[in-house]
């Protein structure tokens, strides 16, 4: 959870309302075709369990992403237009500042 103080009050910014947020903007971007499955490996090696992470520490946030592009796509393009939106979706949603999205591409579909 995101806690915002000010001299005009306190802001709570659930966790579960970025992760949406992600979703619905991951899932508008041009070449991408879905998020990636958490499998039980993930689960149990690396404390995965959803395909969107979000983290808010210190008024800042870190997003984390695993998705499918499109075969046949340019996927450093794919990729780097999925991380400025994102970043600039949610800053404009939460007024916070994001400081890192990092784009895992676990797989390549056919369309």
């Amino acid at each position: 959870m995101l806690l915002i103080e000010n001299h005009i009050g306190r802001i709570e910014i659930s966790d579960t309302y970025l992760r949406e947020l992600t979703e619905q903007t991951v899932l508008q971007c041009f070449g991408v075709a879905g998020f990636a499955e958490v499998r039980l490996t993930d689960m149990l090696f690396s404390g995965r369990f959803s395909p969107v992470e979000v983290t808010a520490e210190q008024n800042q946030i870190g997003i984390s992403l695993h998705v499918r592009v499109m075969y046949g796509v340019n996927i450093p393009a794919v990729v780097n237009s999925l991380m400025h939106k994102v970043e600039f979706v949610v800053e404009e949603a939460v007024r916070v500042p994001v400081s890192r999205v990092r784009v895992y591409v676990d797989e390549i579909v056919e369309p």
